[in-house]
């Protein structure tokens, strides 16, 4: 994929695959709030199928992108092949690692993109600051960490959050921060 893609992936997202990805061929984990973590070969096979031509992201009247938060960050469009699919929710939304940051972006930042994702957001910096973020939530009591038989989950103990795309699209790319911004309060 490197070589394919002519870049050099970030070291903590080759660690991530190199210790996790055995277990997620094995089964699925909703590590990423309860999104499906996708292992690599499935995420690789995605980002190929989803830039080729004849795919729905490829077609210009598919959809147009409202906005990117931060702004500058994201590539305002559908899909770009240097999105690396990381978890997905079966229903056409995914978390991303942007391979191919717009010019305030840095490769290896954490998005969002799907069929119903009108809106690009940085989630976070790197997979590093995306899983610190997520355990800070944890220890905070905000998330929590379900086991069942040998799959793991992280979701969110407020019931009322069903869908953490939902969360950014209401309340915009800072909503899972630890700290929320000064005059904002976290829905969490």
């Amino acid at each position: 994929m490197e070589r394919e893609l002519g870049l050099e992936l970030p070291e903590d997202l080759k660690t991530y695959f190199r210790l996790l990805n055995p277990d997620l061929t094995q089964r699925e984990h909703g590590l990423f709030y309860g999104l499906i973590a996708i292992p690599l070969q499935f995420g690789d096979g995605e980002r190929k199928d989803l830039s080729h031509l004849d795919s729905v992201f490829m077609d210009p009247n598919f959809q147009t992108i409202e906005a990117v938060d931060p702004p500058g960050t994201v590539r305002p469009v559908p899909f770009d092949a240097g999105w690396l699919p990381l978890a997905h929710d079966y229903g056409g939304a995914y978390i991303a690692v942007d391979l191919h940051p717009d010019e305030r972006g840095q490769v290896g930042q954490i998005i969002n993109f799907g069929a119903r994702e009108r809106k690009r957001f940085v989630l976070a910096s790197s997979i590093t600051e995306l899983f610190t973020e997520m355990l800070q939530h944890v220890a905070d009591g905000r998330v929590e960490q379900v086991c069942e038989g040998e799959a793991v989950e992280l979701r969110f103990t407020d019931s009322e959050i069903t869908h953490v795309l939902d969360l950014y699209e209401q309340f915009g790319a800072s909503v899972l921060k630890p700290t929320p911004p000064l005059g904002r309060a976290s829905p969490l």
